[in-house]
């Protein structure tokens, strides 16, 4: 839900920053903004970033809850393909945001003060490196392990054809 709601705001709403409307998602957008101007600027990667965020990860997560909830057996790899695709976003937004930071002269796009670096931009995103992260190794783990057990049953079943 996060992913839709949130970053399907700031997506469809290139204006948040002017809002006196004291609406709460723009109100988190405008803080936002100053850990990383990108969103105020409508960077061209940065929206791109978080509309496939919104409007493709947050769906396919929400699919992935009911998959779960459901014990579908296929979970696993769309947990799969959700996480690969979350922390390839991650990797482009802190990639971007250190090339950009590093090339315009060491404008970075976050302001100095240690709460919008490291609290907003470096601790709140490292959130959305570390789930997936973990739920990526789980989802590997079950489907080695399936992948193990196909193979065993596959090797017992010419096994027993051979000696029949």
């Amino acid at each position: 839900m996060t992913h839709l709601v949130v970053e399907g705001f700031v997506v469809l709403n290139a204006s948040f920053y002017k809002s006196t409307s004291g609406n709460v998602l723009m109100e988190i957008w405008k803080e936002y903004a100053k850990a990383d101007s990108r969103y105020v600027t409508r960077d061209s990667f940065v929206i791109s970033m978080e509309a496939v965020t919104a409007f493709l990860w947050g769906p396919l997560s929400l699919l992935s809850v009911y998959a779960i909830a459901q014990q579908w057996t296929w979970r696993h790899m769309l947990q799969v393909v959700v996480s690969v695709g979350q922390l390839y976003g991650d990797a482009l937004y802190f990639g971007t945001s250190y090339l950009e930071g590093r090339a315009c002269a060491g404008v970075p796009h976050s302001r100095p003060e240690p709460l919008y670096f490291w609290f907003y931009f470096v601790f709140v995103n490292s959130i959305w490196v570390v789930i997936p992260a973990l739920v990526l190794w789980r989802a590997a783990c079950q489907v080695t392990r399936g992948a193990a057990a196909a193979e065993a049953l596959a090797a017992n079943n010419a096994n027993a054809k051979k000696s029949t």
